[in-house]
């Protein structure tokens, strides 16, 4: 599948509850996938800046491939899902700034889905790294994701876990037939449907799906249209908050490749740039938030600490170059 290149270090933070410092370190959890090898299992950790040590200090999920299928089958293809779990995420509950995802040897789920995923799932604030010690779909660290709310009592609710998978399902496979805009034009759509302070009507709905394709260059089969309503309409029952998926990506987007072009001519690699990302974070959240807002310490502290100890020498970022647009 054509990677959805939308952005750099893919990252997405939303203006969301920015007030409170992260959870504890024991609220971190690791899902792993449960047919890894010793010695791919060892090379996830690595990746991680993780010891087996370290694990006695976090909370482990084993995901397998029943749980895949209990998960995910009836929403993804079984041949997608495959026989095997190999993908593994590494999650920080945070109390504030958004959800911040990043990937590596994902080839099917990639940052900007497991974003949206997560957002109609109802997770508001997250870092989360998804990988697997080889390219493969990334099922299995979505499934983990999941589970990981829960194994950390902060149980998802069921239909909106379900309805997350649609739309992550009905993104991958548009985006093989629309291009790597398809992720931008769902998120605009739910934002627009579910912020509505009315509901909306099929016919509706079906013009916010039709204005906002053209807007971004495409032309929707008429059975794509119906799709896209119906994923929205679901969202539209399911009684989200009316800025729960408000977002603002152009202009976050636009912060993202200024510090990545800045990264590149100053001869940097991912890790080296993610220091000035946050500080561009942090001015963007002070023209946003109006009033209270919190310190350079409470935004940055706990995802600086997180990102930068990921080892990109074990597996490099997906998506590491800028889209061009």
């Amino acid at each position: 599948m054509k990677r959805l290149t939308t952005m750099f270090v893919v990252a997405l933070f939303l203006c969301a509850s920015i007030a409170h410092p992260a959870f504890a370190d024991a609220s971190r959890v690791v899902t792993m996938g449960a047919d890894l090898t010793a010695e791919q299992r060892a090379n996830v950790l690595s990746f991680f800046g993780l010891t087996e040590a370290d694990l006695n200090n976090l909370t482990v999920v084993s995901v397998t491939n029943a749980d895949e299928r209990a998960h995910l089958s009836g929403s993804i293809d079984l041949g997608v899902i495959g026989n095997k779990t190999y993908s593994c995420s590494y999650i920080q509950p945070t109390m504030s700034g958004g959800i911040y995802v990043q990937t590596a040897n994902l080839n099917y789920v990639t940052n900007y889905m497991l974003y949206n995923a997560l957002q109609t799932a109802g997770v508001k604030n997250c870092n989360l790294v998804v990988t697997a010690p080889f390219p493969v779909s990334g099922t299995g660290a979505l499934t983990g994701v999941f589970m990981a709310y829960e194994a950390d009592g902060q149980k998802l609710d069921d239909s909106k876990e379900r309805v997350a998978t649609e739309e992550l399902v009905a993104t991958a496979e548009l985006a093989q037939v629309y291009g790597e805009q398809v992720p931008e034009v769902i998120s605009e759509v739910k934002d627009e449907v579910v912020s509505s302070p009315v509901d909306l009507g099929d016919d509706q709905i079906m013009e916010i799906v039709k204005r906002v394709a053209a807007s971004r260059g495409i032309n929707l089969s008429d059975e794509d249209l119906q799709r896209i309503m119906q994923l929205a309409k679901e969202l539209q029952q399911l009684g989200y908050d009316e800025d729960t998926f408000s977002t603002t990506l152009s202009d976050f987007e636009t912060k993202l490749q200024e510090v990545t072009q800045k990264a590149q001519e100053q001869g940097g690699g991912v890790i080296d740039a993610i220091a000035g990302f946050f500080q561009n974070i942090i001015d963007w959240f002070t023209n946003l938030v109006s009033g209270g807002a919190p310190s350079n310490e409470e935004i940055t502290q706990s995802a600086e600490e997180f990102f930068q100890n990921f080892n990109t020498d074990v597996f490099q970022w997906d998506n590491a170059e800028p889209s061009g647009h």
